[in-house]
């Protein structure tokens, strides 16, 4: 068994899950590259984006994922089976150092830009994780914004034990938004030397894009009122691709 393997799996239950609870629609798919080194910084971390970049992605791929799902047995068993990096508490450099080398070795790697809560409508500052492993391994960073209908999200609790409940996000009968932006090519972000407020500053282009990216789609549903409100919100994507 093997990382591919797994990621079948993932897949499988991914497809029928998104294709039974959302339509998916993809832009900004000719800004992938998969020629260059490259790390795709995400927008959520949210327990429904996993199987949906899942659910698009035609190959496997790898992700790091907050300590919490893991502790589910099935999922620990996927998980751990599919590569996925694990974030425990004070171990954020030698993910970002995993990181690093799964970029170089030309894999597809996903980074969330912020940390577990985003997906609950908590305020959460960007993060630069993903953005130091990107400028270790010499690679572009590919911001992705993914984006949920408004009106959508329902908050359930997961009991981890008796004593502690995990919140987490489910969705039905939606649109879900997955844009692909311009990518930050490394020769135009990396300097001898960077600082910790260099590595912020590139966090909070990418956060602005994503604002932008949400903007956009917010003023084509307005423009476009008639046309969303009669899409059928199932299926998924009737296409993968390959990140």
């Amino acid at each position: 068994m093997n990382h591919a393997f797994y990621f079948n799996i993932l897949k499988k239950y991914s497809n029928l899950w998104a294709r039974h609870n959302c339509k998916v629609i993809l832009k900004g798919e000719e800004n992938i590259n998969t020629k260059r080194k490259r790390i795709y910084i995400v927008s959520h971390p949210t327990t429904w984006d996993l199987p949906m970049l899942a659910h698009i992605s035609k190959k496997n791929f790898y992700i790091a994922v907050a300590d919490d799902p893991f502790a589910h047995p099935l999922l620990s068993w996927l998980f751990n089976g599919s590569g996925f990096l694990r974030f425990r508490k004070n171990n954020s450099q030698q993910v970002i150092d995993e990181t690093s080398k799964i970029i170089q070795e030309r894999h597809p790697m996903i980074y969330s830009l912020y940390g577990m809560g985003i997906g609950l409508g908590k305020i959460v500052p960007a993060r630069t994780g993903g953005i130091r492993a990107a400028q270790l391994a010499g690679a572009d960073i590919c911001p992705i914004h993914l984006s949920l209908e408004e009106g959508k999200r329902i908050l359930k609790n997961y009991s981890k034990s008796k004593k502690v409940s995990l919140p987490y996000a489910v969705f039905h009968n939606a649109l879900y938004f997955a844009t692909f932006i311009p990518p930050i090519r490394y020769e135009n972000y990396s300097k001898e030397n960077m600082t910790y407020e260099d590595y912020k500053e590139i966090a909070y282009s990418i956060e602005n894009s994503f604002k932008e990216s949400e903007e956009i789609i917010k003023k084509s549903i307005e423009i476009n009122s008639d046309y969303y409100k009669n899409l059928k919100r199932k299926g998924g994507l009737k296409k993968s691709i390959i990140l």
